[in-house]
């Protein structure tokens, strides 16, 4: 029906632009996008393509980046294009270093949506982790996460934790409970309180009751500088957008290009040809049923001279 006319414009698009091994190459993509996503139309498109220019480029699976991008689209809002960019962005800025960044978007991006924090927010605390030597990804992500349980707990050691800091316990949780902007805001000032400590057992001891081992695996500097985290846009570029320009932009892929969009015209007449050929298909396999036996006649009295003839060659 309608949905599936939708779907054969999208595979039009991705396709004619050149992405995919093949038709069905493109046509898999789109279906993997849209089982992630659940996008549809341009949107749809857009996504693929750009799930194919991260494959193309980094490595990262067409399945792998559209799970990691509906992860993003579902706990922080942003739409797949954006997700992609973000994910593009990054790949380029090094942060798939340890090869985890579609992991960790995917199993984190929760995690930093109850801390109050954005896409943006994520990616900039990922790179502030990564640049002061955190030594995988996954290490960064996991301290958001057990800070995120460990702060609206309850427990006796959040309680210890946050009074040693000078703050209202209960007030504190609530405002991790609630999550939001204060959340995010919090968890900034709870880092720079610890880091302006100047007993440094003490620090340690108390991040580690609100980050648990993960304080002392990534090390203080990692933790300051997450402290440091500024608020702003993490993709200042249209990364996608680039990527496409610059690998696409050689004459091999024209000519490809050129031939993809010749077939993708040519479409309509090759259904129309196909949909002839099956509805005349009865007909003549009903001709060939009546021709079988005059066939095989014809081929059995040809057999003799057949023999004779190969004989003497």
């Amino acid at each position: 029906g309608q949905e599936l006319e939708g779907m054969s414009d999208v595979l039009k698009d991705v396709y004619g632009s050149n992405f995919g091994e093949s038709m069905e190459d493109a046509a898999a993509g789109i279906t993997a996008v849209y089982q992630a996503t659940g996008l549809t139309d341009d949107a749809l498109a857009q996504t693929t393509k750009a799930a194919y220019m991260l494959s193309d480029t980094f490595g990262f699976e067409v399945t792998e980046s559209a799970r990691a991008a509906k992860a993003m689209m579902t706990n922080f809002g942003v739409s797949g294009e954006e997700a992609m960019n973000l994910i593009a962005n990054g790949a380029q800025n090094g942060l798939d270093y340890s090869g985890e960044l579609i992991d960790s978007i995917n199993e984190y991006s929760v995690q930093f949506a109850k801390l109050g924090f954005s896409a943006d927010d994520m990616f900039n605390i990922f790179q502030q982790g990564a640049d002061s030597g955190a030594w995988n990804l996954d290490k960064v992500g996991d301290a958001v996460k057990e800070f995120s349980i460990r702060s609206i707990d309850g427990s006796k050691t959040t309680t210890h934790a946050f009074e040693a800091l000078g703050y209202n316990a209960d007030e504190m949780m609530a405002t991790f409970a609630a999550g939001g902007e204060g959340a995010s805001d919090a968890f900034k000032l709870v880092l720079n309180d610890l880091m302006a400590m100047d007993d440094q057992v003490q620090r340690d001891a108390i991040g580690v009751e609100l980050f648990g081992t993960q304080w002392e695996d990534l090390g203080t500097e990692a933790m300051s500088a997450m402290a440091n985290m500024q608020d702003s846009a993490y993709a200042t570029n249209d990364a996608i957008s680039q990527i496409g320009e610059i690998k696409y932009d050689n004459l091999a892929d024209a000519f490809e290009g050129i031939k993809r969009q010749a077939e993708v015209m040519l479409l309509p007449m090759a259904s129309t040809i196909a949909n002839a050929f099956v509805d005349i298909a009865p007909q003549v396999s009903a001709l060939l049923e009546k021709l079988g036996p005059v066939i095989e006649q014809v081929t059995t009295d040809a057999m003799p001279f057949l023999s004779e003839f190969l004989g003497g060659i």
